[in-house]
């Protein structure tokens, strides 16, 4: 039933993990001179603000019926997700530069180089719960998770572990960070600056892919 809970979510947390925002964000608290404080404090925003999206989901009542197959709600939330996911695509690509102007760096990434612990979690969390792709998929991740594992117990396991996987993203360069620093600042500069110039195909990208998967398993919960 783990199993079952972890594999029908491991897609969103793929997505999570892969958000560009996010990985750039920690590439650059990675090469400030408080790195060592300020990286930890914001993957453990990160991972709480995951935390928190899913103990959300999994108060809402009426997803699962009493044999613990998902209930039309859950089918009509999916297709909601998806249709979110779809209108915030084609935002964000209304929104994209023209071509050959100048890429802007976010305000969020412009203030890390001098911000302190406590400021880096803050942002760690908010760039999980409040950023609306990742808000959107933690969220169809827990409504996953429950759909595949009615015990309370095991849903929060699979919860842990859909937040680890979805911070593989900044787990990665900050390992590589504590295992060779000298070595790796200057690929992780470069990381930086290819994530900041292409942060919007990889998102519209992923916002795609996920509404597609999302509407297609609601309408297969409503059909059932």
């Amino acid at each position: 039933m783990l199993l079952d809970a972890i594999g029908g979510s491991l897609p969103l947390s793929v997505g999570v993990a892969l958000s560009p925002l996010p990985i750039a964000a920690i590439l650059i608290i990675l090469m400030t001179a408080r790195a060592r404080t300020n990286a930890p404090a914001f993957l453990l925003g990160w991972i709480a603000g995951i935390l928190t999206i899913g103990f959300v989901v999994f108060l809402i009542p009426g997803l699962l019926t009493a044999r613990g197959d998902p209930t039309p709600l859950s089918g009509l939330i999916r297709i909601a997700l998806g249709v979110a996911f779809l209108l915030l695509a084609l935002r964000q690509w209304q929104q994209r530069p023209a071509p050959g102007a100048p890429v802007e760096v976010p305000r969020i990434l412009a203030s890390l180089e001098t911000i302190g612990t406590l400021r880096s979690s803050i942002i760690g969390f908010l760039l999980s719960a409040a950023h609306p792709k990742n808000t959107l998929l933690s969220a169809a991740g827990a409504a996953a998770i429950e759909a595949s594992a009615p015990d309370a117990a095991i849903q929060y396991m699979a919860l842990v572990l859909f937040s680890l996987i979805a911070s593989l993203g900044i787990v990665a360069p900050i390992a590589a960070y504590l295992i060779s620093r000298r070595k790796v600042v200057a690929l992780l500069g470069r990381w930086k600056d290819w994530l900041i110039r292409n942060n919007l195909n990889i998102l519209v990208t992923l916002l795609l892919v996920f509404a597609a998967l999302l509407t297609v398993r609601g309408i297969r919960i409503l059909t059932a």
